[in-house]
């Protein structure tokens, strides 16, 4: 799964390297064009599919459908190498889409797995870890997707191409486990429509989906923190990429630590070191604004390991809820980047308070929910 988180990113930062800072010739249309239908290209598959993606899931037993996606996985990293090779922006993008629809598909086995894995003591543990690892890996695809599409191509294929195949070897070592026996394939308003009358886990995909929205802002808008707000060199923006993505992991880490808390505190709790993190960067100073990314991230790691796991107390319905949660994740993300766009660009709000705007309606959003959350 760590495996394919990373290869997901490297692939979908090399075309936009390769069509932004290489110029790579592509349909007439602009870099920033490119790089938004990148992005889109990525995330539709996740609203799309998120329907048979939770069938699927309950209906193929774990480790064979595991091992399909993880093939699939292999083939795409080919191609990727290929269009590398030969500097194909068209199959480059053609491989962004195919992550895309991997990662839809086997997002929802990926969470619905862990419980059936795990010990009711341990869930916590694991999710922590599968978060923590989730977002290092993104870390890993980003940085050297970047770094290695302009100085070291030959090597970005050959991690690319690793990868892969150690993400399907790795798929062999999970226990052969069964499907559902009774899986029932609904439409995507079908599955909403079911979420709905499930009040706990709703609110909880509605939490997770916020900071994922709030988190997007964060990373599209760092290397402007870093060049216009705290003036440092762009070098900087991979030193502050790390560091969001190490104070996710941190949150996470710290979650497991405070688990016997009460769900609805650790949730505000996260949310209120989120407001403080984006207090902190308030500044021109960049000591205080790393100090305030830092905090921050960690607010969003340490709030989202108990909605996580709470979406995991039914084996049965796992699957689903994360289909559900994916495609609002989406939306939000989605959502956060027109409301930025029109904000940020339009009306001209400082970025450093938007930000804070967004992490002040989060914390919100979560005391909004807090009833629900407490409900099991």
């Amino acid at each position: 799964m760590v495996a394919g988180a990373a290869n997901d990113n490297a692939v979908k930062t090399a075309f936009v390297i390769g069509v932004t800072v290489l110029n790579w010739p592509l349909f007439g249309l602009s870099p920033v064009i490119l790089a938004n239908i990148a992005a889109l290209s990525f995330i539709l598959p996740f609203i799309l599919l998120a329907g048979p993606a939770a069938y699927w899931a309950q209906s193929i037993p774990p480790k064979r459908w595991l091992l399909r996606l993880k093939a699939v996985e292999v083939g795409l990293g080919a191609v990727a190498v290929a269009a590398l090779l030969t500097s194909t922006g068209w199959l480059l993008l053609l491989c962004v889409v195919g992550f895309g629809v991997q990662s839809a598909l086997i997002g929802p086995l990926k969470y619905a797995l862990i419980p059936r894995l795990a010990t009711p003591n341990s869930l916590l543990n694991d999710n922590a870890w599968m978060e923590s690892g989730t977002f290092v890996a993104i870390l890993i695809g980003t940085l050297y997707g970047a770094d290695w599409m302009v100085d070291a191509p030959m090597q970005l294929m050959a991690l690319i191409a690793l990868l892969a195949i150690l993400g399907l070897l790795a798929m062999l070592l999970i226990p052969n486990l069964p499907a559902n026996p009774e899986p029932v394939q609904y439409r995507l308003s079908e599955l909403v429509h079911r979420q709905r009358k499930d009040h706990t886990s709703m609110s909880a995909i509605w939490c997770i989906s916020g900071f994922w929205g709030v988190g997007s802002v964060w990373l599209t808008h760092l290397p402007i923190l870093a060049t216009e707000i705290w003036v440092v060199s762009p070098g900087s923006v991979g030193t502050l990429l790390s560091q969001f993505v190490m104070g996710i992991a941190a949150g996470a880490l710290l979650g497991v630590a405070c688990k016997r808390l009460p769900r609805t505190v650790r949730v505000l709790g996260g949310a209120g070191l989120l407001v403080l993190g984006s207090l902190l960067i308030q500044t021109e100073d960049y000591s205080l604004g790393q100090a305030g990314l830092f905090i921050a991230a960690m607010g969003g790691g340490f709030l989202a390991l108990p909605l996580y796991t709470l979406l995991q107390d039914d084996v049965l319905t796992v699957a689903e809820r994360v289909a559900v949660n994916n495609v609002a994740n989406a939306l939000m993300i989605v959502l956060a980047a027109g409301a930025s766009i029109l904000i940020v660009g339009l009306f001209a709000l400082p970025l450093v308070h938007w930000l804070l705007l967004l992490a002040v309606l989060q914390f919100f959003l979560c005391l909004y929910h807090r009833r629900n959350l407490s409900l099991r």
